[in-house]
């Protein structure tokens, strides 16, 4: 037994002492840069794409197999520029000899240096990486089927299978790639890139490090930094990644000059067994803004179900806006965009998602509600939010929120900048809106309106929108509205149906038109409709008609007893009475309006009071804000008692008003003198029909008269 032992212990010897002088050979015998000419004419047979080494290749056995490939470049293909498709610095990798013999793969540090790749697609749309593989020469007729290789470790010739141990790492340093699509336009590039991970082991933690620059097209750059940790269980079926620190900083044109940085950090941790993964941790700030976030995912791989939570705490906007290198908007209040916060809870699955709890913060508005979307693929979007109050005109613009300042809004539009491009309303997305939504506010102020108790209902479907039921209180009365937006056609169609009940005239008319012109409690029914892709151009084609009535109110600005007065002491040649108060009080005022583009008609206005009875008739300008409208005044009361002599002879004599000029401060006239002419010429006209009456009765009178004569004298002769 022994002496067998001796003898397999001398082959032993031998064997390797002949492995070992047979490497010995190899690489005293063999220089592998010999072959250089024979491994591209293979690259290039089977990829289309020439290959030059231009470094040395070095090649090590023991204990270490492996292969150092010196510079080395790639060309591009013809018509795809001079440069080459791609080249490194230098590439190496290399594979534990002992290993290999208990069928366990033990690599070295994977390290790839200066590889610098210029993808291009020319304009005709080819791509230069794209291969250019031969295909495999066909079977000959009859000849023998080419045979299937079983997989590694189910070979019948006893192969052992390779199983990976271990890899030491992977090194790739001074990594660019550019991008250059010439058919697009596109540009973009990245690097340098520095990537080093640790060693790969299972059930270890694996350092991750990277670093990189990458640059878009349009002169933005993205600098960035992470550093993680990885690790993968011995099974193969749990992973876990925790992102320590992920840095980027960006920079681009109205960004601070030294970027704008975003950090993030979070926790990711998969259980394939378990089909679950859950994100944790995660945290997201940017601009003195942070995300917080975290989710459970059950069914990872199968019909994923994520169910978590995110929230934004309390932040200063304007903080935000300047470290954003964004400019702050002015506001009419300083105040405002100081408080943002927002929470809620979310559920997603492959193709719907919901948001629950949510809370919105923003200065002293307060809203909650809940919104969800359906079918990712044709967006269904349903919502329901409630909110406390919300001051727009805090907001806007200094001066937005004066009186006058919606009329002043209109007639602006017509005068817009001839040379500024008019903004188009896209249809598309209207076309493609599919919503149910409603909107509950406790108060709203907007343009100086005041509104309460705002309920809104918005339907969207198959390019037809609807806003219904429209609600809100104002100025002691109610609003209701139905708004109707059709985008099937070639431009948007609006239609609008709204009603005003038991408002108070004053407070709303002194807000739009900026003068307290008109007093009492009203109610307005307004239809209208308009057309367009532009807003403008749709004012512009608005039309419609609305129906007023107000009662137990004054017209201000306007007292139509001194102007008569006036105007008659002036056609007697006395002094005219000191100016009093400028109102006229009416028990009701009706009329009807017609809206056709920009031109506002009333031909039936009827002004009711105890001592006038007006009808009006004329029309407006809202463009060109203008106004040529005609009063017919009535008196049908007494003057004294409002400071002055009696006018009996004027009652119910047709006074002629008209207010001509600009809409808003047009000259009023009264002319008395042609009312007393026209009164003078009726009543010429009255003392001559009561003339002709007078003749015609004494005539009737003298007929009767000698028929009853000849009456008398008939009877004298009968008896």
């Amino acid at each position: 037994m022994a002496r067998i032992l001796k003898w397999l212990l001398i082959v032993l010897v031998a064997l390797i002492g002949l492995i070992v002088l047979a490497v010995a050979a190899v690489i005293a015998l063999v220089d592998p840069n010999d072959y250089r000419d024979e491994i591209s004419s293979v690259v290039a047979e089977h990829t289309g794409h020439e290959l030059v080494i231009e470094g040395d290749i070095q090649l090590s056995f023991f204990p270490w197999l492996g292969l150092d490939l010196g510079r080395t470049r790639v060309e591009n293909p013809e018509g795809f520029g001079d440069e080459p498709l791609a080249q490194m610095d230098r590439a190496g990798v290399a594979v534990r000899v002992l290993p290999l013999f208990r069928g366990e793969l033990v690599l070295d540090t994977i390290r790839l240096q200066g590889l610098r790749a210029n993808l291009v697609v020319n304009e005709a749309g080819e791509a230069n990486w794209e291969l250019d593989v031969p295909d495999d020469a066909p079977a000959e007729p009859g000849g023998p089927a080419p045979e299937e290789q079983p997989p590694a470790g189910e070979r019948g010739d006893g192969g052992m299978p390779i199983a990976i141990g271990t890899i030491r790492g992977v090194q790739v340093s001074d990594l660019h790639v550019s991008y250059d699509n010439r058919r697009t336009g596109a540009s973009h590039s990245a690097g340098p890139v520095n990537l080093e991970l640790g060693e790969l082991l299972l059930d270890e933690d694996v350092p991750l490090n990277a670093d990189w620059v990458l640059s878009i097209g349009d002169g933005t750059r993205l600098e960035g930094t992470l550093e993680a940790m990885l690790r993968a269980g011995g099974d193969l079926q749990r992973f876990r990644a925790q992102v320590t620190e992920l840095r980027l900083n960006a920079f681009a044109d109205g960004l601070p000059e030294d970027g704008l940085e975003m950090q993030m950090g979070a926790l990711l941790e998969m259980d394939l067994q378990q089909d679950t993964a859950r994100l944790s941790d995660f945290a997201a700030r940017v601009a003195g803004m942070q995300l917080n976030a975290s989710a459970d995912v059950r069914g990872l791989t199968t019909a994923p179900q994520v169910e978590g939570s995110f929230a934004v705490p309390e932040a200063n906007l304007r903080d935000v806006l300047d470290r954003a290198g964004q400019e702050i908007p002015e506001t009419a209040d300083p105040d405002v965009l100081k408080r943002f916060s927002l929470d809620g809870r979310f559920t997603a699955d492959e193709g719907s998602a919901e948001i629950t709890e949510l809370a919105v913060v923003l200065d002293d508005t307060e809203l909650d509600g809940t919104a969800s979307v359906r079918d990712f693929a044709d967006p269904a979007i349903r919502f329901d939010v409630t909110g406390n109050r919300f001051n727009a005109d805090r907001y806007l613009p200094p001066g937005s929120d004066e009186a006058g300042a919606g009329a002043e809004a209109v007639g602006e539009s017509e005068a817009a900048d001839e040379d500024a491009e008019a903004a188009e309303i896209p249809l598309e997305p209207l076309r493609a809106l599919n919503l149910n939504g409603r909107i509950r506010l406790g108060q709203l102020t907007v343009g100086g309106f005041e509104l309460s108790e705002i309920d809104i209902t918005v339907e969207a479907a198959d390019g037809r929108i609807r806003i219904h039921p429209l609600a809100a209180s104002l100025y002691g009365g109610a609003y209701r509205g139905d708004v109707r937006l059709d985008a099937t056609g070639d431009a948007l169609n609006v239609r609008a149906d709204e009603r005003l009940t038991g408002v108070q005239a004053q407070p709303l008319v002194t807000q739009f038109l900026g003068r307290d012109l008109l007093r009492g409690v009203g109610e307005l029914h307004l239809q209208a409709e308009t057309t367009g892709r532009e807003p403008a151009a749709m004012l512009r084609q608005l039309v419609g008609e609305a129906e007023l009535a107000f009662a137990d109110g004054a017209l201000v600005g306007l007292n139509l007893a001194q102007m008569v007065r006036n105007a008659t002491a002036r056609l007697q040649g006395e002094a005219t009475a000191a100016a009093e108060e400028r109102t006229t009080d009416f028990t009701s005022l009706r009329g009807s309006l017609r809206f056709d583009r920009g031109r506002i008609r009333s031909d039936d206005l009827r002004m009711q009071s105890p001592l006038f009875r007006v009808e009006g008739a004329g029309e407006a300008n809202i463009f060109e804000q203008t106004v040529d409208y005609n009063l017919t005044v009535n008196l049908v009361g007494s003057l004294e008692g409002q400071g002055g002599s009696e006018l009996d002879r004027l009652r119910r004599v047709p006074i002629p008003l008209r207010f001509q000029g600009a809409l808003l401060s047009p000259e009023i006239s009264l002319n008395l003198q042609e009312a007393i002419t026209s009164q003078q010429r009726q009543r010429l006209r009255e003392e001559e029909e009561q003339a002709r009456q007078r003749l015609e009765e004494e005539a009737d009178e003298r007929e009767e008269e000698v028929r009853e004569r000849a009456r008398d004298q008939l009877r004298r002769l009968l008896d």
